[in-house]
């Protein structure tokens, strides 16, 4: 009677593991079946809100369900990569952003602080956009070229002053690449956002900053602020004739992405159509024309290309903190 009983338990057992594994191979093919929420770690009306608008339309359109931006800024990103590592591994709850994602655990190693996050409860799904960060100085810097900016730098520790988005940060990371390979010190501003820190160098109470190319071409184009050298690996539209700072022998590459994220643990089968969706979606012409406008250059990695990509990015940037160092700022 008892071996009856233990093999009736047994048996449901294997029937209710078999129904909850059916309900998840179904909820995997047919996905979405809802809404698909996608964070924004940043302020609106920076590079990465421009990327994830524009492409929120077209996943609209594509996935045929709502495609929702959700903006959550804070410590650098941090509230924002955190709400996305620690959220239900399913699909519906995406995180967009920018190299800020790298530094945060690294700068809380190096302040000995729990990290809010952890890189590995993250995998990206596909790098959308890739551009170089614009190094701009306005007329008081009184500088033609990025060697005549640093060697005023090299006088004197902290007689060229700079602003970014915030210490550490996307805008911040070049600047202090610049310093690490040629030796100079600016003075950094640090400020709540991009916006911010051109306000600053527009308001001539910093000398310059590094700025994504959406945000630094108008104040170029409108001649408020002189464009030094790009820090990608090539020169890339609008700036063909600005040289890149490897041209200009200073050995620093840097581009300022926009990836996509899931949680970590996300099955597979949605990760992969996530990647495929993404892929025919970047392929549409209204988004190519709203990146254009922005300014932002379409550069597609999924895959083992990402993959490869993201290991070497974590590397190089999380370096660059741990040069950096601790600060005051």
């Amino acid at each position: 009677m008892k071996t009856f009983q233990l093999k009736t338990i047994q048996y449901a057992m294997v029937l209710a593991i078999g129904s909850c594994l059916s309900l998840n191979s179904f909820a995997e093919e047919n996905y979405p079946t809802k809404t698909i929420t996608i964070i924004n770690p940043n302020l609106p009306g920076g590079f990465v809100d421009n990327v994830a608008r524009n492409l929120s339309v077209i996943l609209q359109k594509t996935l045929k369900q709502t495609v929702i931006i959700v903006n959550k800024p804070g410590a650098n990103g941090a509230i924002g990569h955190a709400a996305v590592a620690n959220a239900s591994p399913d699909g519906y709850t995406l995180l967009i952003t920018s190299p800020s994602l790298i530094t945060q655990p690294a700068i809380d190693a190096l302040y000995n602080r729990t990290p809010i996050y952890n890189l590995s409860k993250l995998i990206p799904i596909a790098q959308i956009t890739s551009d170089p960060a614009i190094i701009l100085v306005n007329q008081e810097a009184n500088a033609k070229t990025i060697q005549d900016f640093v060697k005023a730098a090299g006088k004197s520790s902290g007689a060229v002053s700079i602003s970014s988005s915030g210490t550490y940060g996307a805008t911040h990371l070049p600047m202090a690449m610049i310093e690490n390979v040629s030796g100079v010190k600016f003075k950094h501003i640090p400020t709540g956002g991009g916006a911010a820190s051109m306000t600053l160098a527009l308001g001539g109470h910093v000398n310059g900053l590094a700025s994504a190319p959406s945000v630094a071409y108008p104040q170029t184009q409108a001649g408020k602020m002189i464009a030094l050298a790009q820090t990608g690996p090539k020169r890339l539209p609008p700036y063909m004739d600005l040289p890149t700072l490897k041209e200009s022998n200073i050995n620093v590459e840097y581009t300022l992405w926009t990836t996509v994220f899931a949680p970590a643990d996300t099955p597979e089968p949605i990760v992969k159509k996530l990647a495929q969706v993404l892929r025919e979606s970047i392929q549409d012409e209204q988004f190519k024309t709203a990146l254009f406008k922005g300014n932002s250059t379409l550069d597609y990695l999924d895959g083992d290309a990402m993959n490869q990509f993201w290991k070497l990015e974590i590397k190089k940037l999380q370096d660059t903190v741990k040069q950096i160092g601790k600060t005051d700022d």
